[in-house]
C-alpha cells in the first residue's frame, strides 16, 4: 500500500504564511477602497471568486495542517476577521453578495493600522486586484505547492523593513495555543515588548518633566543664593574689620 509522506510545516512556517496571507488580504481591501471601478454584479461575483481562491491557497490548507498537528494557530487580527466571514460563506450564513458586503465594510482599521503600512509591499505574486479582473477570465492557478507558498513568503519578507516582527498585532487570548503554544508565546512576547516600550517612554517622559522642574527651581534659587553669598562676604568683611580694630587696641 502506498503511503504519502507526511506534510511537514512547523508552527513558525504556519505563522509566516498567515502573515503573508494577511498582507495579501490587506492589500486587496485597500485596493478595493481606492478603486473607482463600478461595483457591478459581475465585479462583485468575480471579486468573491478571487478572495475565495486566496483563502483556499494561502489560509485554509495551513489551518487544516495545524489542526491535524493538534496546534491552534494564532491568526493576525485582520486575518481572523476574514476567516470568520469566509467560514460563514462556506456554511451558508452568507451568500456571495453578503460576503462582498461584509468584506468591503469590515471595520478593521487597516488603513490607519501601523502593521498595514509594513505588510503591504510593492510587489505581490498573483496580484489580480491590480488588474480589471472583472473584465477578464479567471486565470488563477488551480494548485500552489507548499514550497512555492514558502518562497512567496520569503520574497514578501525581503521587502519588509527589519524589526517588522516586533510590531504589535495579534489579540492575546487565554487558552490559545493547544499543546504547542510556541506561536502564542512569540506573539505574547511581541505584545510585552510593545507594552515595555510604552512604559519606558512614559517613564522617560516623566523623568524629563521632573528634571525640567528641578532645573527651573534651581534657576529661581540662583538670585537668593547670590544674595546670600554677598551677605556672607559683607559679614566676613565686618568681622575681619572688627578683629583688626581689637588687635590695634
Amino acid at each position: 500500500m502506498h503511503s504519502s509522506e507526511p506534510t511537514v510545516v512547523s508552527i513558525w512556517d504556519a505563522a509566516n504564511i498567515f502573515e503573508y496571507a494577511t498582507a495579501r488580504f490587506t492589500a486587496i481591501r485597500m485596493a478595493l477602497e481606492k478603486s473607482q471601478v463600478p461595483k457591478t454584479l459581475v465585479f462583485r461575483r468575480k471579486f468573491v471568486q478571487h478572495i475565495l481562491w486566496e483563502a483556499e491557497k494561502f489560509v485554509f490548507p495551513f489551518i487544516n495542517i495545524c489542526a491535524t498537528s493538534n496546534t491552534s494557530p494564532a491568526l493576525p487580527e485582520y486575518l481572523n476577521d476574514v476567516v470568520k466571514m469566509l467560514t460563514e460563506w462556506q456554511v451558508g450564513l452568507l451568500d456571495d453578495e453578503g460576503l462582498f458586503h461584509t468584506f468591503s465594510t469590515n471595520r478593521s482599521d487597516i488603513v490607519g493600522d501601523l502593521m498595514s503600512r509594513y505588510r503591504v509591499v510593492s510587489t505581490f505574486a498573483y496580484s489580480w486586484w491590480k488588474d480589471r479582473f472583472d473584465l477578464i477570465p479567471f486565470e488563477m492557478p488551480h494548485r500552489i505547492t507548499l514550497e512555492e507558498v514558502q518562497e512567496l513568503y520569503q520574497a514578501h519578507a525581503s521587502q519588509m523593513p527589519s524589526g517588522y516582527m516586533l510590531l504589535p498585532d495579534v489579540r492575546r487570548s487565554a487558552g490559545m495555543g493547544g499543546p504547542d503554544p510556541l506561536i502564542v508565546n512569540l506573539r505574547g512576547l511581541r505584545d510585552d515588548l510593545e507594552m515595555l516600550g510604552d512604559h519606558l517612554q512614559s517613564w522617560l517622559s516623566r523623568k524629563t518633566d521632573e528634571g525640567r522642574v528641578a532645573l527651573e527651581a534651581m534657576a529661581r534659587l540662583e538670585g537668593p543664593v547670590d544674595n546670600l553669598n554677598d551677605a556672607m562676604a559683607v559679614s566676613q568683611q565686618l568681622l575681619d574689620a572688627g578683629w583688626m580694630d581689637e588687635t590695634e587696641d
